[in-house]
C-alpha cells in the first residue's frame, strides 16, 4: 500500500467563531490527486485551508509525511506547500483604491509582477512562456487584469516546487488558451511528483484527479475514488419564483456607450488600438476575449474610471466626455461588478452594507435608504437563499457567495445600464442559472454588458457580442 502523505484522525477545526469539519478522518496516499467538490458556501476553501495548515486546530491529530527532492521528511512539513487561492492576500489591496489601476502615475511603491515572483532576468520558469507572463514582468501587479493576476498566482506557487500544491477554483477568470494549458500543467507536475488538492466543480476535474470528496455544511459528505466517481452532482434545474422586480428608469438617453476610434496606451503600450463601439438603449451585450485583451480597460471608460477618456472620442447616455458632466453623474446610473471588488471592501462590512453601498458611491449627493431598497435587497437575498447571510462578515463568507452579493449591489440601484465584468466567478452551477433568470428578466428594458470567457454563461436576453484581441476589435 502506497505511504500515507497527509493523515486527520478524528480532527476538527475552528475558523473565525466556528467549528468546521468536525471529526473529520481523511488519508491522502502518494501517488493520490484529489479534487473538492461542493455548492457555494459548502467549505471547499476552507477544507485547503485546514491542509495547509491555516486554520486552528480543536481537536484530534493531524499528520504530514510530506518529503523532499532527498526523500526526508521535513520537521516543517509545510514549507512543501504551495497554494493558488481565489481570493488570494498576498497583495494587500486594502492600501490601494480601485481606479488606481488606470491612473499612470499613481503607482509609486506599487512592486512589479517581476518582484512578486522573485525573479531575475535568467528565469527559465516554462510556465512564464506558456502562461504570457513574460512580458509583464515589469508591469505593477495592480494593472493586471484578472485572468493575468491568477496566472501570476499559478506561477508563483510552481517557482516554490512543491511537494503538494493546493488550488481553488483554479480554472476560474482564465481564458479557454491558459485553462487548456493549466490542464497540461496539472497533467505534466503531478507525474514529476507533486501531489495535488483542489476545489472544483464537477464539470471542471481534471483527468490527473484520482480521488473525488464531497462536502457539506463544513463536513465531509462522502469520499470515492474516480473510478466510482460517476456524478456527485446533477444540476436539478431549480426555478425560484422571481422576485418583483422595480420598473426601469425612464428612457431619457438613445446611446448609452459610444467610443470612436478610441485609443488607450501607457507609455509606449498600446492597450485600446483603435476601438469603435456603439451601445443603444436597450441593446444587451457580451464582451469576450482573451486575458488580457483589453475588456477590463473597455469597461473603465464606459464606467468612467480611466481619465484617458477626456483624450478620446467618447459619449455616455447622450454626453460627450469632457463637456461638464462629473463620473458621479455616470455611475449613478450603473450597476457595476468587477472580478477585484470583493477585495476593496473593508473587514468589519455586513453583507447588508455591502449591498447598501451600492446606493451611496456618489460622495457629493446623499442618497437616503428608502423601505423600498431595503425590501428589494432582502427580497433578492431570499431568491438565492442567502438571508441567513445578511448580516455577516462580507470578507468572512465564501467568494461564490460574496460574488452573488456584489450582484444584488448592482441590482438594488435599479441602474438604467448593467456593466457585469465576470459576474459569475466562484458560483455553483444552480445558483448561476437563477443569476441568468434574474438577468433576463431585469434587462427586459434595461441596457447590459455581460463579460465571460464562457458562452454557456451568458443570459438569454444578449443580443449584441463584441470579440476584441490585443486591444482590437476582431468581431461584432
Amino acid at each position: 500500500m502506497p505511504a500515507s502523505l497527509i493523515k486527520f484522525e478524528g480532527v476538527s477545526f475552528r475558523k473565525f467563531q466556528h467549528i468546521v469539519f468536525p471529526n473529520t478522518n481523511w488519508e491522502m496516499r502518494e501517488g493520490e490527486n484529489w479534487a473538492i467538490v461542493g455548492t457555494n458556501g459548502s467549505g471547499k476553501t476552507t477544507f485547503l485551508e485546514a491542509v495547509e495548515g491555516r486554520l486552528l486546530k480543536v481537536a484530534g491529530n493531524v499528520e504530514y509525511h510530506l518529503k523532499d527532492i532527498n526523500g526526508e521528511v521535513l520537521s516543517d512539513s509545510h514549507k512543501l506547500i504551495a497554494s493558488v487561492y481565489f481570493s488570494d492576500r498576498s497583495v494587500n489591496y486594502g492600501d490601494f483604491y480601485y481606479q488606481q489601476r488606470y491612473h499612470a502615475t499613481e503607482t509609486d511603491g506599487i512592486i512589479t509582477v517581476r518582484e512578486f515572483l522573485g525573479l531575475n532576468n535568467g528565469n527559465t520558469l516554462p510556465e512564464l512562456d506558456a502562461l504570457d507572463i513574460r512580458r509583464l514582468l515589469d508591469m505593477e501587479i495592480i494593472k493586471l487584469s484578472n485572468g493575468q493576476f491568477k496566472k501570476m498566482l499559478i506561477v508563483k506557487a510552481l517557482l516554490k516546487k512543491p511537494r503538494l500544491l493546493l488550488l481553488d477554483n483554479l480554472y476560474t477568470g482564465l481564458d479557454t488558451r491558459a485553462r487548456v494549458y493549466i490542464s497540461e500543467t496539472i497533467e505534466r507536475i503531478a507525474g514529476t511528483g507533486t501531489q495535488i488538492i483542489m476545489a472544483a466543480n464537477n464539470d471542471t476535474i481534471p483527468d490527473t484527479m484520482t480521488h473525488i470528496m464531497e462536502v457539506d455544511r463544513f463536513s465531509v459528505n462522502q469520499t470515492l475514488s474516480r473510478k466510482s466517481h460517476i456524478s456527485l452532482h446533477t444540476t436539478s434545474g431549480k426555478q425560484m419564483p422571481l422576485p418583483v422586480l422595480p420598473e426601469a428608469p425612464e428612457k431619457n438617453f438613445n446611446v448609452a456607450v459610444n467610443l470612436d476610434h478610441v485609443t488607450i496606451r501607457y507609455n509606449d503600450t498600446i492597450v485600446i488600438d483603435h476601438v469603435d463601439w456603439t451601445i443603444r438603449h436597450g441593446e444587451r451585450w457580451s464582451l469576450m476575449g482573451p486575458n488580457g485583451s483589453g475588456k477590463s480597460m473597455l469597461l473603465s471608460l464606459v464606467f468612467a474610471d480611466n481619465p484617458q477618456a477626456y483624450a478620446n472620442r467618447i459619449t455616455l447616455f447622450d454626453r460627450k466626455r469632457g463637456t461638464g458632466e462629473s463620473i458621479w453623474d455616470i455611475k449613478d446610473r450603473i450597476g457595476f461588478v468587477s472580478p477585484e471588488m470583493h477585495v476593496y471592501f473593508g473587514l468589519n462590512k455586513t453583507c447588508r452594507e455591502v449591498v447598501t453601498s451600492g446606493l451611496r458611491e456618489n460622495p457629493y449627493k446623499y442618497r437616503p435608504i428608502s423601505q423600498n431598497d431595503i425590501l428589494f435587497m432582502e427580497t433578492l437575498f431570499a431568491y438565492f437563499s442567502l438571508k441567513n447571510l445578511e448580516n455577516e462578515l462580507f470578507q468572512r463568507i465564501s467568494t461564490g457567495y460574496q460574488n452573488i452579493v456584489l450582484l444584488i449591489r448592482a441590482l438594488i440601484k435599479n441602474p438604467s445600464m448593467l456593466v457585469l465584468d465576470e459576474p459569475f466567478q466562484g458560483i455553483d452551477t444552480e445558483n448561476i442559472m437563477l443569476a441568468k433568470q434574474l438577468l433576463d428578466a431585469f434587462c427586459e428594458n434595461r441596457t447590459m454588458i455581460f463579460v465571460s470567457h464562457h458562452p454557456d454563461e451568458l443570459p438569454s436576453c444578449i443580443n449584441r457580442h463584441l470579440y476584441i484581441k490585443n486591444g482590437r476589435v476582431i468581431s461584432n
